[in-house]
């Protein structure tokens, strides 16, 4: 085989015959390692000489520890604690025994060190010099009975995920132990025993979600979801945002168990529902509204609370003046509804999943309207930014009034039904209205049908 290099030459190895390996041996001068013995080495710790200890010292008596305690059961715990109080202030040797307590706790080999020391540890870490150290910290958790929580505690309260603990502690403790590998399964038992988390634990969270295999994290997010309150959703759209880009569409969604998908419905319609509610609240604080008018608000609020659990997406179109007047009150986006000549009204838009329900809160008509949810109208409700009331209108879709008793079970629920939208469980449905009650709802509804011809021909003579 030709090479497109030369194969360098190697010198032969020079033949040596046993009988001048023993001559040269021979010529050696004698030479002997003292290793003193675990009772010389206590000796000077009890004497105060610790400094004269060596680290080859300390390595046998770590090593031999434990077998000296057989032979002195009486004094294996006394003299072990000695040797913790020696590494307050010795480095080295602390660095040695943590690693192998670590170890110890981790693998629950005995061998690496022993039992008395172990068992010795707190007099050690509960020292005011020494008990702060991360290390200190985290071989407290290897010795707790939930080892996992309280690692994930403390990963917590450092703001670190799984690799960045690490990357910190590689140097000072052995990171390939089982513990180190497990604990990320605590991370969202322990996030859901936390009272009032704050922005930064639940940055943290998501930080350790993010690092997660596709295994670990669908575990992780089915026991959030039917685990976290009502009150961290609610207060931390962050989280619910994140939950909502991961697994509300795609194969995730289709991973979580039913009771999680459920919980997921839950607190992101529980979320948008707020947003509904905060808007109908601040136009009836703010605009000068007539009394009519802020009845059909106050009643479009209470109406959709019952079906809040379904609330995917919400969008907001103000018109000009509605805007003005609430804006800087409001986060987020509140888009502007465009100015056509109708009667001023604001407009949510509803994704309810298979549907996109158009709400129009005041003005002539007032009524709801139901899209199919497909590609095209989700890029007319939610992708373009020029939407009217005309527009709208113009565009169809099945309608529902908002004229007398339209809450009522007969009538707006029912329709919604039809359409495969159910209220919230346990929705107490309304009472029967009486025969005059139907009556007089059935002459104004006659009246809206007019009015309602009427706008959605002007709707389509405009667009």
């Amino acid at each position: 085989m030709n090479y497109p290099f030369s194969i360098p030459s190697l010198p032969e190895t020079p033949q040596c015959s046993p009988n001048q390996l023993i001559q040269l041996a021979s010529k050696l001068p004698d030479a002997t390692i003292s290793i003193p013995s675990v009772d010389k080495i206590l000796e000077a710790i009890e004497q105060g000489k610790d400094d004269q200890v060596s680290p080859l010292d300390w390595v046998y008596c770590i090593h031999a520890k434990a077998q000296w305690d057989q032979q002195n059961l009486d004094r294996s715990r006394k003299t072990s604690a000695a040797i913790w109080k020696v590494a307050i202030y010795n480095s080295w040797l602390q660095h040695q025994l943590l690693w192998r307590l670590a170890i110890y706790y981790g693998d629950w080999q005995e061998q690496v060190l022993a039992q008395s020391l172990a068992e010795s540890f707190d007099i050690f870490a509960n020292s005011d010099l020494v008990s702060h150290l991360l290390t200190v910290q985290i071989i407290r958790a290897f010795c707790s009975i939930q080892a996992g929580i309280e690692l994930a505690k403390i990963a917590c309260e450092q703001r670190i995920n799984r690799t960045e603990l690490l990357n910190i502690i590689k140097e000072d403790l052995p990171n390939w132990i089982p513990l180190f590998s497990n604990f990320i399964e605590d991370i969202t038992p322990y996030f859901t025993t936390i009272r009032s988390p704050n922005q930064q634990q639940v940055r943290w969270l998501l930080s350790c979600l993010d690092e997660m295999s596709e295994s670990q994290q669908i575990k992780a997010v089915n026991h959030l979801l039917t685990n976290v309150s009502n009150d961290i959703a609610s207060n931390h759209s962050l989280l619910v945002d994140w939950l909502r880009n991961n697994y509300i569409n795609g194969d995730n969604w289709y991973k979580l168990s039913e009771p999680a998908r459920r919980r997921l419905r839950e607190l992101i319609g529980g979320i948008n529902y707020g947003d509904f509610q905060k808007l109908v609240n601040l136009i009836l604080n703010n605009l000068n509204l007539q009394k009519f008018e802020s009845n059909q608000l106050c009643r479009r609020r209470d109406f959709w609370a019952d079906y809040s659990n379904r609330f995917e997406r919400l969008r907001i179109l103000l018109p000009m003046a509605s805007q003005i007047a609430i804006a800087s009150q409001t986060q987020g986006n509140l888009d502007l509804l465009e100015d056509d000549g109708s009667d001023p009204t604001e407009v949510c838009i509803f994704d309810f999943g298979e549907w996109f329900v158009i709400e129009f809160f005041r003005g002539r008509g007032s009524e709801t309207r139901l899209f199919p949810k497909n590609s095209r109208n989700e890029q007319i409700f939610f992708g373009e930014s020029r939407l009217s009331v005309k527009r709208i209108r113009c565009m169809g879709g099945d309608k529902h009034d908002h004229v007398y008793l339209w809450q009522v079970q007969e009538f707006s629920p029912t329709w919604l039904k039809n359409h495969g939208i159910l209220p919230n469980p346990n929705t107490q449905p309304s009472r029967k209205p009486t025969a005059d009650q139907l009556q007089e709802r059935e002459n104004k509804l006659e009246r809206w049908k007019r009015e309602i011809e009427y706008l959605e021909r002007e709707a389509r003579a405009y667009v």
